[in-house]
């Protein structure tokens, strides 16, 4: 019988312990999910994400003669590192220089950058231009693949970005063939 009350002793206190802990309400968490996190410094909205890259960097192109310019507008706060601009042409029938015309280039900035060491950099906007050499008839547009990448001056990087810009033609453009007499 002493083992009776010893059990049934046991069985209230547990009964105690558990509806006591069912009774509790449970902890509130450390971030409500019903109202926004406060303002970080990724965005000049200040929300937490950092702004895509298409909300900062603004690529246009355009041909003239013998060359494609292009360039990169962007935010301000935000910079493109020029080592990593590049330019090629996806089109048929017309090839872009790869290594940009180095007198067109839109003045950089020399940084010193926590990666990769000193860089040339641009902010606000970054132009260049690169030769074209067309080697069909009747070419009416091109289609430019212009990548680049470039950071926020808080330390934020972009992964490299790649757009494909259509571009006319000028009609006067000479073929590859033109030029070798």
């Amino acid at each position: 019988m002493n083992k009776r009350l010893t059990t049934i002793a046991a069985a209230a206190m547990l009964a105690a312990i558990f509806s006591g802990c069912a009774e509790a309400e449970p902890p509130e968490p450390a971030i409500s999910l019903d109202r926004p996190p406060p303002a970080t410094v990724f965005s000049s909205q200040g929300s937490e994400q950092p702004l895509p890259a298409d909300d900062v960097f603004f690529p246009d192109a355009y041909a003239e003669d013998d060359t494609v310019y292009f360039r990169v507008q962007m935010l301000p706060g935000y910079y493109l590192y020029k080592d990593k601009i590049g330019v090629r042409s996806l089109s048929d029938g017309i090839d872009v220089e790869t290594d940009p015309i180095e007198d067109k280039w839109s003045a950089s900035e020399i940084v010193v950058d926590e990666w990769f060491g000193e860089q040339a950099v641009f902010y606000i906007e970054a132009s260049g231009a690169s030769r074209m050499h067309q080697h069909a008839a009747e070419v009416r547009s091109v289609d430019i693949e212009l990548t680049y990448q470039g950071c926020k001056e808080d330390g934020l990087c972009y992964l490299p970005v790649s757009k494909v810009l259509s571009v006319e033609m000028p009609a006067q453009l000479e073929s590859a063939a033109d030029q070798t007499e």
